[in-house]
């Protein structure tokens, strides 16, 4: 079992957001149609494989992409508009894939499914208020998600069969950006406490909620690893220091990846845990650009291998099951 981090901080309604979610400006094109998708680096690095689903403004409105890891590769998935497509993930069998859009509202978010190949897109929520950042529950039947139907960030779960949705959280600290272990037993997202952010975990088996991360800098962007015992997060401190990764498992918390000259952001493990993709940026708002790139967690004063180049923001990066 991860190993359960206990805090005793009082929780307020407002907390001081470090660790909210880096919303990039599109990028300036001439043309958005022009087909100017998403560059993998040259020479593309070597021994990778797998493809890496993730979000890029390199067509201006962020929409979404498929790198191959073998070849280098990049592909546009889903049909481009003057909608805006974000925070993919891949269903537990590869055949789907969850996403964000303001394509049915142009004004704010909601959750849609699409298979692989960007057919047969299907939206699972419809409600005025944003909706964002779906996660898969290790069966496939459902999506959960922050929503902000009651006017601030909660855990929702929608149901894939009748678009059911019920409350996952509730209480006096905001709640987002969840994350599901494969084995369906946890829940982890992103909390405010009085200070920061920091990761909380949910146990669907004794219905139990634990801090598992403290300290004077927040936590956020949980990401667990594939045998469901260990979750890295990204560490951000108030002071303009550049965050970085770190992992917490039995023996405690450990550094993935730290460089104090890059923003390393969006943790996400290879299906055999060997790997971390994250998207790494000189900048966390004003001059950001985002590129993918790769790190081993075991290794974390090894330098990270870049993946993709250019001046977009290529984010949120989601390794595909099963490879």
């Amino acid at each position: 079992m991860i190993m359960m981090i206990r805090a005793g901080f009082l929780i307020l309604l407002v907390a001081v957001a470090a660790c909210a979610d880096p919303r990039a400006e599109p990028a300036k094109v001439e043309d958005a149609n022009s087909g100017n998708i998403p560059q993998s680096v040259k020479p593309f690095p070597q021994g990778l494989k797998g493809e890496l689903l993730f979000q890029s403004d390199r067509e201006g409105p962020p929409r979404l992409f498929i790198l191959n890891l073998t070849t280098g590769a990049v592909r546009r998935v889903g049909t481009p508009g003057d909608w805006t497509d974000e925070e993919p993930r891949w269903s537990p069998d590869g055949q789907r894939i969850a996403f964000s859009s303001t394509r049915g509202q142009k004004s704010n978010f909601d959750i849609f499914v699409m298979n692989a190949d960007g057919s047969n897109v299907v939206r699972m929520t419809d409600h005025p208020s944003n909706e964002q950042g779906p996660v898969w529950a290790g069966d496939g039947q459902s999506l959960f998600f922050t929503g902000e139907r009651d006017g601030r960030g909660e855990i929702y779960r929608v149901w894939l069969g009748d678009k059911r949705v019920d409350r996952i959280t509730s209480g006096l600290n905001r709640a987002i950006m969840p994350a599901v272990s494969p084995d369906g037993r946890y829940l982890a997202y992103a909390a405010q406490t009085i200070m920061h952010f920091q990761v909380h975990v949910l146990d669907f088996t004794n219905g139990q909620t634990t801090q598992l991360t403290s300290g004077l800098s927040g936590a956020c962007r949980p990401s667990f690893a594939p045998d469901s015992q260990e979750l890295a997060f990204v560490r951000m401190t108030t002071g303009g220091e550049p965050s970085w990764l770190e992992a917490v498992r039995l023996n405690g918390t450990r550094v993935v990846h730290k460089d104090t000259r890059m923003w390393s952001y969006y943790p996400d493990y290879s299906p055999d845990g060997k790997l971390i993709a994250f998207s790494v940026s000189p900048e966390h708002h004003q001059g950001e650009d985002w590129d993918l790139a790769v790190v081993d967690p075991q290794r974390p004063q090894s330098a990270y291998v870049r993946l993709t180049s250019g001046p977009g923001n290529d984010r949120v990066p989601d390794w595909k099951p099963g490879i």
